[in-house]
């Protein structure tokens, strides 16, 4: 009975990891300016709640964050606060869609938000999966690679953008 309960239990925590549906993580980043090599780094804590709840604080630089609340985005960058409906900016809508996908592992629908070719690989306990941009855009992203555990959760997202900036996460659970 024990044996039974155990793994009922392990397959609702992997059935739950797998959708990612709620989540909370430090993560390290260092952003990459392609066109002078200057690398920005920058760390903090990530809480998400499935489908829209998003809260990214930054610990390096103080002050820097990215909310997601339903359609509702909220940023704040070297001191530069914004506000934004997603549902009337088609290219912040985008960015929203595209994160909270691949956090919650639907990079099927990360890939048809970028119009992105998709190839998936699997080594070891990582998934590796890469959306490849069909056409050069005046914004957005080129590339974007996210790695998945094993529980399906990501552990690193590099994000790469038409305007040269390369953004690489590694998130700790």
């Amino acid at each position: 009975m024990k044996k039974y309960i155990l793994t009922i239990a392990l397959l609702l925590l992997f059935g739950a990891a797998a959708g990612a549906q709620e989540l909370h993580c430090t993560f390290v980043q260092n952003k990459t300016l392609k066109a002078t090599k200057k690398v920005i780094p920058g760390s903090g804590e990530i809480t998400f709640n499935a489908p829209d709840h998003l809260a990214m604080t930054y610990k390096v630089p103080e002050g820097d964050y990215l909310y997601i609340e339903g359609d509702e985005l909220r940023s704040c960058s070297d001191g530069k606060a914004i506000k934004v409906d997603t549902s009337k900016n088609a290219r912040m809508r985008k960015m929203r869609n595209t994160l909270l996908n691949c956090i919650m592992g639907k990079y099927e629908d990360a890939a048809a938000e970028n119009d992105a070719e998709i190839v998936v690989e699997e080594k070891g306990d990582v998934k590796t999966v890469s959306l490849t941009a069909r056409q050069q855009q005046a914004s957005g992203y080129s590339r974007i690679i996210v790695d998945y555990n094993r529980k399906g959760l990501p552990v690193r997202m590099v994000l790469d953008e038409f305007t040269g900036i390369v953004t690489d996460y590694t998130f700790t659970y």
